[in-house]
């Protein structure tokens, strides 16, 4: 009786030390999904997939790429802040998604919500028309828009981009107003303005290089002070006596409460993908820039943007869609 007892504890010991996780596996022992909340062929997609190719090989481990663009970047966001807080679920996108974002759509998270590990790249944003356009440089464009506010459309790839923010900041910096009309990425704003159908965008320039290249797009002005992408071409801060960026700053955040361990291996292994010689002159070729920042520069320039879209919808310039 007691040789069966005794089994029968140790049978069940066995079963319920089975049950339990192991906590000993190594991080990362599996692949991982990097969700990108924007279109596919845009600025944060072309660098999400050099930057998962170059961390996969950093980390011993597969990086999955997968794509849920919508509501200014907020489908993607909320499908990685409610997923489990492992490291195994991350989001590869602009802080924006978490400061500019939840100003516009109606969102159940903030800039609280997301645990930020690094920043990774940082692209220049760029005012550009079509070829044979009215405007010839930016004091063109502002002028216009001070004689009729409104009138001018400007796109602008998706709400809550940094691209929407440029726009308003343009708006702000130049006290002019625009008809902002939001598209779902860069490609198809592009191929409207190719058409004819809006006058002005503003996009990154490594979506909009191979137009500038041809001749079939022409830059009036940088949003910021990366202008050695474009050598020749005026800054927006020209407009005014503070300095003026909206350079697209792109990284990767996850879960709150990742726990500290993969935090440390998955800031190492960035760390190290950024100096990937792929990953370098993949960069160069799309006109951006590698960018290393640290989980706290990533909140930095989270919460300044997240201060400037407050200003705005207490001025009323700005308000949420209904």
């Amino acid at each position: 009786m007691f040789r069966r007892t005794f089994l029968r504890a140790s049978a069940a010991a066995l079963a319920a030390m089975a049950a339990r996780p192991s906590f000993a596996q190594p991080y990362p022992s599996r692949p991982l999904t990097m969700w990108v909340p924007y279109a596919v062929g845009g600025n944060g997609d072309l660098t999400a997939r050099l930057f998962a190719d170059a961390l996969g090989k950093a980390l011993g481990q597969t990086v999955i790429v997968g794509n849920k663009p919508g509501a200014g970047g907020a489908i993607g966001a909320m499908h990685v802040i409610g997923s489990a807080p492992d490291g195994y679920t991350l989001l590869f996108s602009a802080p924006s998604v978490f400061s500019v974002t939840p100003h516009l759509v109606k969102v159940s998270y903030g800039t609280g919500s997301i645990q930020p590990v690094c920043l990774v790249s940082k692209t220049p944003l760029v005012l550009v028309v079509k070829k044979g356009s009215r405007f010839k440089s930016l004091a063109d464009v502002v002028q216009a828009a001070k004689a009729q506010p409104g009138a001018i459309s400007m796109g602008y790839s998706g709400l809550g981009t940094p691209n929407h923010l440029a726009m308003l900041d343009l708006e702000a910096v130049g006290q002019v107003r625009f008809n902002g009309i939001a598209y779902k990425g860069s490609s198809p704003m592009l191929q409207d303005m190719l058409a004819g159908q809006i006058e002005v965008a503003a996009d990154q320039v490594s979506t909009s290089k191979p137009y500038i290249e041809s001749g079939t797009l022409i830059p009036l002005a940088v949003f910021g002070p990366l202008q050695a992408a474009l050598p020749g071409i005026p800054s927006v801060s020209s407009l005014g006596p503070e300095p003026f960026d909206v350079t697209t700053y792109l990284g990767v955040s996850g879960p709150d409460k990742m726990p500290g361990n993969v935090m440390q291996t998955l800031q190492q292994a960035a760390s190290a993908a950024i100096e990937n010689g792929r990953f370098v002159e993949g960069m160069k070729a799309m006109g951006s820039f590698v960018q290393w920042g640290a989980s706290q520069d990533y909140a930095r320039i989270m919460h300044k943007e997240d201060d400037f879209m407050r200003t705005m919808v207490a001025a009323g310039r700005i308000k949420a869609e209904s």
